[in-house]
């Protein structure tokens, strides 16, 4: 695969675990009001599994900026997937999964302008 392409699918794989992160922590508060404390654990685990993935993912895409050669878009990058991992672990902490849906609308718009410039490539 090229670069592009290797990048667009660690892109599309954090959005798709925030995706399920958002969903686990829906379904958490919700076995949680209903008493389901069993199903509380093992949302809770699955939410933690999302959490490993998201970080693992987030670093990835971090650490293959190369600041000499993007500069000013590789830094801004580097802000959103910051901004990314930051409300990845406050709704890990807090079980409150409003930033994770604004990382989740950034990303689809990162995504978005990837595809056009691999096309444009």
């Amino acid at each position: 695969k090229s670069p592009y392409e290797i990048v667009k699918t660690i892109l599309n794989e954090l959005q798709r675990n925030i995706h399920l992160m958002i969903l686990e922590i829906d379904k958490k508060k919700a076995f949680t009001i209903s008493r389901k404390f069993k199903e509380v654990k093992s949302s809770q685990n699955s939410i933690s599994k999302y959490l490993v993935r998201c970080l693992t993912t987030i670093y990835s895409l971090q650490t293959s900026l190369d600041f000499e050669k993007g500069g000013r878009i590789a830094t801004n990058l580097f802000q959103l997937y910051e901004f990314c991992r930051i409300q990845v672990i406050d709704s890990f902490s807090s079980n409150n999964n409003n930033g994770l849906k604004k990382s989740y609308d950034a990303l689809t718009q990162i995504i978005q302008a990837w595809e056009t410039m691999e096309v444009q490539k």
